[in-house]
């Protein structure tokens, strides 16, 4: 996922301060339980809707925050007060992401033409972690239009082995060929 700066400024800050503390696992849980307040319909929307002054807007989220730890509770207070709530669109997935990474994991997605099995998804984790260095966690996606193979995005990577890519490059390298000179 391709998180905004800001976002990760603020997820950066917030994990150290949670490896500082000690409570790493805590606040995995009470980020989660916001992120999943947030993903609701409508909630998002009226806490950043801009005719509602800030402290409604905060308010919104004072029930979902209630049993969250005094770190998560300031670092949703600190936000608003520096006028960042946008910040909270992102956040959860964005504090995820960098667990995982912290963790030595990368999550990628598999895009096939039918659905794999779960042994195909294990056999290309463990290639793909193999020549990356770390585990590898992925994802199946079904696109009928690429007929046959597979498309991997993990790692800021693609690597396509589809039928419908090798179509592409090879109207590519055609469209591309010099034509015979004529006299």
């Amino acid at each position: 996922m391709k998180t905004n700066p800001v976002t990760s400024r603020y997820v950066e800050a917030l994990y150290n301060l949670g490896v500082r503390n000690g409570t790493l696992e805590t606040l995995e849980r009470d980020v989660a339980q916001l992120a999943s307040t947030l993903a609701r319909p409508g909630v998002l929307e009226l806490v950043l809707h801009p005719a509602k002054d800030r402290a409604t807007r905060q308010g919104y989220l004072a029930e979902a925050i209630a049993g969250a730890s005094e770190m998560v509770k300031d670092f949703v207070s600190l936000l608003f007060d520096k006028r960042r709530e946008e910040v909270l669109a992102d956040f959860g997935p964005a504090f995820a992401d960098r667990l995982l990474e912290a963790a030595g994991v990368v999550q990628g997605t598999v895009t096939s033409a039918r659905p794999l099995g779960a042994g195909e998804l294990a056999e290309l984790s463990v290639a793909l972690g193999s020549e990356l260095g770390k585990e590898v966690r992925l994802v199946n996606e079904v696109d009928p239009s690429l007929v046959a193979g597979v498309r991997i995005m993990v790692d800021s990577r693609m690597i396509d082995a589809s039928v419908a890519g090798r179509f592409t490059g090879l109207r590519r390298r055609l469209m591309n060929a010099p034509l015979p000179q004529t006299v």
